[in-house]
């Protein structure tokens, strides 16, 4: 992602230790901004290379952290980690309803806003009933639709925060939309998110990231 260039070459003004409050908001499940988290290695090393990607292995560095308010008490909490992944927490008055593990597997870089515009217009690939990913089938999950329509993406804002002590450093625009695919022998689902990152007003990206469902058992947080 663009903005991880952008803000991790730079050291903090001010570090006062893991932050574990954002803007009046408590961060779950003892997540910190400056703090780690590795997920469970068991989780690949029992694939047997079925899933399309590998997460980055030991305990990885929390470098900053984004925040999508979808409305109702509901939030999209992201943890950026050091190496290209970040875990993301969906909460509902501040129960946790769902995690999720993405890698980061792809970027790709519009040449201007009418390219750009190109990935979100009604017909573009993002919003298809399937996409191929590295030889990949996944199918869309997002959507009332048939498969063998279109639907938009969906778009939501996310503010963007690091150092310590924290300030927002990114304010973006995601269209995105989610696929996946079947791992039957692993009664596991592969998730592939894509998304069409407008920072504005020259800055666009888009990510594809990799990812699992996961559970707190499966995650170390220190």
């Amino acid at each position: 992602m663009n903005w991880l260039k952008r803000t991790f070459g730079a050291k903090p003004a001010v570090d006062d230790g893991p932050v574990s409050r954002i803007d009046g908001v408590d961060l779950p499940l003892g997540l910190r901004l400056g703090g780690a988290v590795a997920l469970d290695s068991l989780l690949f090393s029992a694939s047997g290379g079925q899933f399309g990607f590998v997460a980055p292995a030991g305990h990885q560095l929390i470098e900053a952290y984004g925040r999508i308010d979808l409305g109702g008490g509901a939030l999209l909490h992201r943890f950026y980690l050091a190496e290209d992944a970040f875990l993301q927490v969906n909460t509902t008055s501040g129960v946790v309803d769902e995690l999720k593990y993405f890698v980061f597997a792809d970027t790709r870089q519009p040449a201007n806003h009418a390219a750009f515009e190109a990935w979100v217009k009604p017909g573009s690939a993002l919003g298809n009933g399937s996409v191929e990913q590295q030889g990949r089938h996944y199918q869309r999950v997002w959507g009332d639709a048939p498969l063998s329509q279109w639907v938009p993406p969906v778009s939501f804002e996310e503010r963007v925060y690091r150092g310590r002590p924290p300030k927002q450093d990114d304010d973006l625009t995601h269209y995105a939309m989610l696929y996946q695919r079947k791992i039957p022998a692993l009664e596991r689902m592969e998730s592939l998110l894509i998304s069409a990152e407008d920072y504005g007003p020259d800055e666009f990206c888009v990510v594809y990231s990799l990812g699992i469902d996961v559970s707190s058992a499966d995650l170390d947080i220190t």
